[in-house]
């Protein structure tokens, strides 16, 4: 999958993303924007874990002693009950 190919949910897909972030106690807003961007990659399917957004994001929290487990564990929690938009298939 392609980061140049846009899907018709990408745009609920970021919503959903940028939302699931908004509370994680970040230095800067930047930090939380580039979170949410990494989180958009992993609902996209670009990032195969949850992990591994929040890592590769290397966003910056407070306090700086923040364990990456409780980011994830943040951000999994908003996520969870949300419905994710289904994606069109070719043949639609």
């Amino acid at each position: 999958m392609s980061l140049h190919l846009s899907k018709e949910h990408d745009n609920e897909l970021a919503r959903i993303a940028y939302t699931a972030v908004k509370d994680i106690p970040t230095v800067e807003e930047n930090d939380r924007n580039r979170l949410g961007y990494h989180v958009w990659l992993y609902l996209r399917g670009e990032l195969e874990s949850l992990e591994e957004a929040v890592h590769m994001a290397r966003s910056r929290y407070r306090p700086r002693t923040l364990p990456m487990e409780e980011v994830v564990a943040g951000i999994s929690n908003a996520l969870k009950g949300v419905e994710l938009p289904k994606a069109s298939s070719p043949a639609d």
